[in-house]
């Protein structure tokens, strides 16, 4: 039996250019400046930051969530820099069914480069080896066909369109749904 990953000492997780990390307060004005971006945030939900605290209320709420056990969510880093340049993580984990969802956003400075994809390669693994999940599910803002390239990118598979799902400024906008499976991922060669 696979033993799974408990919420005690956050896991580090290193790809060839990043390191997933511990979000902590001394990151708050690297997040506030990822978060205060429009064109970082315009598909997440919420508005763009315009305050310093919005940051640290974020990261001391990602911790709380960690120590809850309910959510596990990275700072991403260069390997040559330990600068946050993005989040991601696991939003949700439904232990039962051994499925969860990620997240994740990044610098526009650093868009374009692979290092999302990156990044998502490493969750997956890591919510395959260590959290023995069945399924990971993503969403995307049907505007945002980054995103769901970075999704392609690492073997997720279209599962639908939640049309007209949410409401901002004044329309209506569809939501795609993506999931990978277990057995589709290591039938394509991946493995940590």
């Amino acid at each position: 039996m696979i033993e799974l990953f408990d919420f005690g000492t956050f896991p580090k997780l290193s790809t060839p250019r990043l390191c997933l990390r511990e979000l902590t307060i001394e990151d708050t004005e690297a997040v506030y400046r990822i978060r205060s971006d429009y064109e970082v945030t315009r598909y997440n939900t919420g508005l763009a930051y315009d305050r310093v605290d919005q940051a640290r209320d974020l990261i001391q709420a990602i911790r709380a969530g960690y120590a809850d056990g309910a959510e596990l969510r990275w700072g991403i880093t260069l390997r040559s820099d330990p600068t946050v340049i993005g989040m991601c993580g696991f939003n949700y984990w439904v232990r039962h069914d051994r499925r969860a969802s990620i997240g994740y956003d990044l610098a526009r400075a650093y868009w374009g480069q692979g290092l999302m994809t990156e990044a998502v390669r490493a969750m997956v693994d890591f919510g395959f080896d260590s959290m023995n999940l069945n399924r990971i599910e993503a969403d995307a803002d049907g505007r945002n066909p980054a995103s769901a390239r970075v999704l392609h990118k690492v073997g997720f598979r279209d599962e639908g369109i939640q049309h007209e799902q949410f409401f901002e400024n004044g329309s209506f906008y569809d939501l795609h749904l993506f999931a990978l499976l277990r057995r589709q991922y290591f039938a394509n060669g991946n493995h940590s």
